[in-house]
């Protein structure tokens, strides 16, 4: 996948500057979450001798791009089922319907994964699965319940070991994970119903 060609290591600890090995989750010197990040989420550490604002200072949020996955995702099911619905096939309706799901599953388990990252950069959670929880925590307990299925099991396959700590990585996999079971639905269950 071209995304882990893409990944690159923290090696420096973006908070104290200290050398960790590769494969440290936690900086060997102040205890900084090391993120494992891809070069889109990574972001120029602070100018030599000035100290960094924010101890995530280092990962850049592909926030807006994840919005504009769901708007996109959102806009097309709208347009499929509301405008056009008729005129299509159910051939054409089973080539088209993946392609809004799954924007719509990446760029919300984006924002999910950022979050929890985030709340773990920030010290409010110590692992993904606590992390995930509290990002969570606001929602009402039947869309908490929906989120839990739908992006949770996935994210916790691959979001338990620390090679697979980039949001983008394992946004990318959970994804992938959907758009295989979505394909089986497709191709192996529907045509016999």
């Amino acid at each position: 996948m071209i995304i882990f060609a893409l990944m690159v290591k923290v090696q420096q600890c973006p908070t104290c500057g200290g050398s960790s090995p590769h494969a440290s989750d936690r900086c060997n010197y102040c205890g900084n979450y090391l993120l494992h990040l891809t070069i889109f989420e990574q972001k120029p550490g602070p100018a030599q001798g000035n100290p960094p604002d924010e101890k995530w200072l280092y990962f850049r949020s592909l926030k807006r791009g994840y919005q504009l996955m769901i708007a996109a995702g959102l806009l097309m099911a709208g347009t499929i089922y509301l405008l056009i619905f008729d005129r299509l096939s159910e051939d054409e309706l089973v080539a088209v319907s993946p392609i809004w799901f799954l924007l719509i599953i990446l760029g919300t388990g984006g924002l999910f994964t950022e979050k929890a990252v985030q709340l773990i950069l920030q010290k409010q959670a110590n692992d993904f699965p606590s992390a995930i929880g509290k990002a969570t925590q606001s929602l009402s307990p039947i869309v908490r319940l929906a989120v839990g299925i739908v992006f949770l099991v996935p994210f916790f396959i691959f979001g338990l070991t620390k090679r697979f700590s980039s949001p983008l990585i394992i946004t990318s996999l959970m994804t992938l994970v959907w758009a295989l079971v979505l394909y089986l639905f497709l191709f192996g269950i529907f045509p016999s119903l």
